[in-house]
């Protein structure tokens, strides 16, 4: 291997960072009509000049409404127009401003965060007002990546729906449950289902007992005179999309249920082994990093995309993965760092400095791995080692 001639350490997290940064920080506000001087209180932040104000107290002024002046000794400050009635008691104004230059960026990780704002980790571009490394450099290689793996166990919306076909008298009634999204242990999940499927109005009545056994996974049971089944989700009603039904089969995956586990039966147990892993491995890509190669990328997955910069392996390097009654890998989070010991060594172009990043995190559904709108966000940083 060459001789590295600069580090460029890439942390998921810097997508926060920004030249411009929306602000919006709230105001305890009262006012009298026909007047554009509004008394505040406020906590942390004082009002702004020039910043947009809202609020749906009443006689609220109708359009793009801004800070003119702050008064340097009275709690006050005058906006663009008038009020139109009284507003004796404190309501909460809301005040938005930007920070920043295109020269002198700023990290607005924390706040970001804490509000939820996207881009998402699993797709992201990071950008900087000048290149983010410079240099004559005509190789790029993936050298480390720690993930701060967070996906949950049951993600929302992806593998978060069960069915179940009750048989009572020769008639048979589906029943679908939604799980709860978060980390569970094996022994957790199978009390949650327990719950579940008795609050179940169509399938309640089998007063099915769940328990987890390490040696043969899930085991379903009822002590009444009906049996049940794992239908094929395909036949279910209520499952309208082929979104949903790709939900069920992930559902189906997680707790070790086949075509075995499709006739009706006073037990059913696990016909494959549960894999609490949402996926096994996590595919980065990057357009940008990979565009000046000449040998594309490709997988044996159906959907290829492009610019395939590493794939990470979720076990580990060398480490037995055992699940038990208490543990298995995906029940809870975890961090893992993969030193690559063959990385890939990306061709570029000495004639063009790194400009932006972006990158997609694709698990092995060939989907954007969930990130906060199914659970949690997984982050994670990157070493690549820039030879000239």
């Amino acid at each position: 291997m060459q001789q590295a001639n600069a580090i460029l350490a890439i942390n998921s997290l810097d997508r926060y960072i920004s030249s411009q940064t929306i602000v919006n920080v709230n105001l305890t506000c009262a006012w009298v009509s026909g007047t554009q001087n509004i008394s505040y209180q406020y906590f942390g932040s004082p009002p702004v000049v020039g910043a947009v104000v809202v609020s749906a107290g009443t006689g609220w002024p109708v359009g793009v409404i801004t800070i003119l002046s702050v008064s340097p000794t009275l709690p006050f400050f005058t906006i663009s127009a008038a009020t139109t009635a009284d507003q004796l008691a404190p309501v909460n104004v809301t005040q938005t401003f930007t920070n920043g230059t295109a020269t002198t960026p700023i990290s607005n990780i924390l706040a970001a965060q804490y509000n939820l704002l996207t881009p998402y980790s699993n797709n992201f571009t990071i950008q900087s007002p000048g290149a983010l490394i410079y240099g004559y450099i005509h190789k790029l290689i993936v050298s480390q990546i720690q993930m701060q793996y967070n996906i949950p166990t049951i993600s929302f919306n992806k593998n978060d729906k069960l069915t179940v076909a009750r048989v009572s008298g020769g008639t048979t009634v589906y029943g679908i449950i939604t799980i709860p999204y978060g980390f569970y242990t094996p022994t957790d999940l199978a009390a949650a289902l327990q719950s579940l499927l008795a609050a179940n109005i169509t399938i309640g009545a089998l007063a099915l007992t769940v328990t987890f056994d390490a040696r043969d996974g899930f085991t379903f049971t009822t002590a009444t005179a009906d049996t049940f089944y794992f239908p094929d989700p395909v036949i279910v009603p209520g499952i309208p999309s082929a979104s949903g039904i790709s939900t069920v089969y992930k559902t189906y995956r997680l707790l070790g249920i086949t075509k075995a586990n499709n006739q009706a039966a006073s037990t059913q147990t696990s016909a494959a082994y549960p894999n609490f892993l949402y996926t096994p491995y996590i595919d980065i890509y990057s357009d940008v990093l990979t565009n000046y190669q000449d040998v594309k990328d490709t997988n044996t997955a159906t959907t290829k995309f492009k610019g395939l910069i590493a794939r990470v392996y979720l076990s580990g390097t060398g480490n037995i993965q055992a699940t038990h009654t208490a543990t298995a890998l995906g029940t809870e989070p975890f961090v893992m760092t993969a030193d690559l010991n063959t990385p890939k060594i990306i061709q570029w172009t000495p004639d063009v400095a790194v400009p932006s990043i972006d990158i997609q995190l694709f698990d092995q559904y060939s989907e954007l791995i969930p990130g906060p709108a199914e659970g949690f966000s997984t982050e994670f940083q990157m070493t690549l080692l820039c030879v000239e």
